[in-house]
């Protein structure tokens, strides 16, 4: 099935989850919200949305990335931000404040920081 604007959100109803992933779609179609495929995909609880490299970066009208969305709804791991993102160094305690500060802190800052 070739995933287009118009079927991307029927697919993921479909648990077509993998092939919406691999869609170039998946993190541009957006609705009147800036709600993404991707959005979608890390409310449904699909973990593999981490590794997608807009997890982190595509927003929606509040300003909520899948990353966000994943920690909200409890499908995010201590372990799984380390593995996703092993620049960022702090001590997580606490899954939320880790993702604000690594949606809002660019990698290339983040080192410069570690440089310091």
């Amino acid at each position: 099935m070739r995933i287009t604007k118009k079927n991307i959100f029927k697919e993921i109803d479909k648990r077509n989850y993998l092939e919406v992933l691999k869609s170039d779609l998946v993190d541009k179609v957006k609705d009147n919200d800036g709600y993404t495929p991707l959005h979608e995909l890390a409310w449904n609880g699909i973990k593999e949305v981490l590794h997608h490299p807009s997890v982190d970066k595509v927003k929606d009208k509040d300003v909520w990335t899948p990353l966000h969305w994943l920690a909200w709804r409890d499908f995010l791991t201590k372990e799984d931000l380390r593995e996703r993102f092993p620049w960022y160094k702090k001590e997580i305690k606490n899954i939320w404040i880790a993702v604000e500060e690594i949606v809002n802190t660019t990698k290339s800052i983040q080192f410069i920081l570690e440089d310091s």
